[in-house]
């Protein structure tokens, strides 16, 4: 059997670490996300100051650095994000199931 050889450059040492520090600021993300589910976004978790919400949005901020360091050390393109996006956002006027809250 013919083992398969990817034709693309491997990951630098920097440029894994980035990936791997991106994929668990994802993780903590979804992880914060279930949190203000199930428990409410203005909830304050005992011994914490921060509501859900603000710490949602500290994990985002980490998020958003990481991301950024993707565009800037391993090649992800700025104009593909924002195209992402776009794309999101015609997805979710499309399927969104719900209206805001009044």
């Amino acid at each position: 059997m013919k083992k398969f050889i990817s034709p693309g450059t491997p990951c630098t040492p920097h440029q894994r670490e980035i990936l791997d520090i991106l994929i668990e600021e994802c993780a903590e993300v979804i992880q914060r996300a279930t949190k203000g589910e199930r428990f409410g976004l203005d909830e304050i978790e005992p011994g914490q100051p921060y509501t859900n919400a603000e710490r949602l949005a500290h994990e985002i901020g980490d998020l958003q650095v990481m991301i950024d360091l993707c565009v800037e050390r391993c090649g992800v393109n700025k104009d593909e994000i924002v195209r992402g996006m776009e794309h999101k956002n015609d997805q979710l006027i499309k399927y969104m199931q719900t209206e805001p809250d009044p």
